[in-house]
C-alpha cells in the first residue's frame, strides 16, 4: 500500500497544525468543521491573490479590488502531492442590528468566512510564474482560459516569502 510523505493532520493532539508543522489557514480551518468531507482532513499550503492582468495590473471589479484565496490540497493519503486546486473568496455574514449592551459586552467584529467558488483537478492546471519580481503567477486550465494572479501577503508572514 502506497504512503502519503506528505505530513498526515492530526485532528486530536495537534489541532491547528497544517501541513508542514504550520498554523491551519483560514480556509483550511473552515474546511475541517464544513459540509465538505473530501476536504475535511486533506493538508493544504493557500495564500491570498489579487487577480491581475496579463500586463500586471490589477483587475478591479465594481472599483473594488477582490482578493482569492488560493489552495493546493492533497484529498488521499495514498498520494504523494496535492491533487486539487481551490479557489475562495471571503464574504462577511450580514450585519445585525447590536442592542448598545450587547456590543459593549462583545465589541469583536464577525468572523471572516468563505465561500469555495472552484475546485480544479491540478492535472488540468497548469500553472506557472508570471512575474517573479511582483510575485505573479499563471493560471492556465485544460479549457485554454488563463488567468494570472498576485500574490499579497499578510504581514506577518512577510519573512517566509
Amino acid at each position: 500500500m502506497l504512503r502519503s510523505r506528505l505530513p498526515s493532520v492530526s485532528v486530536g493532539g495537534e489541532y491547528g497544525k497544517g501541513l508542514f508543522g504550520r498554523e491551519m489557514g483560514p480556509l483550511q480551518d473552515q474546511l475541517c468543521h464544513g459540509e465538505y468531507d473530501l476536504l475535511k482532513f486533506a493538508p493544504m499550503l493557500e495564500s491570498d491573490f489579487v487577480q491581475v492582468s496579463k500586463r500586471g495590473e490589477v483587475i478591479d471589479v465594481h472599483n473594488q479590488i477582490q482578493t482569492v484565496t488560493v489552495a493546493v490540497a492533497c484529498t488521499s493519503p495514498s498520494l504523494l502531492v496535492p491533487n486539487v486546486l481551490l479557489l475562495a473568496r471571503s464574504i462577511f455574514p450580514p450585519e445585525e442590528p447590536l442592542t448598545k449592551l450587547k456590543s459593549f459586552f462583545h465589541p469583536r467584529r464577525p468572523a471572516k468566512r468563505y465561500e469555495l467558488t472552484r475546485l480544479f483537478p491540478l492535472c488540468l492546471v497548469r500553472i506557472s510564474i508570471h512575474n517573479p519580481e511582483k510575485k505573479q503567477l499563471r493560471f492556465k486550465l485544460a479549457s485554454g482560459r488563463t488567468f494570472y494572479l498576485q500574490l499579497c501577503p499578510q504581514p506577518s508572514t512577510q519573512e517566509d516569502i
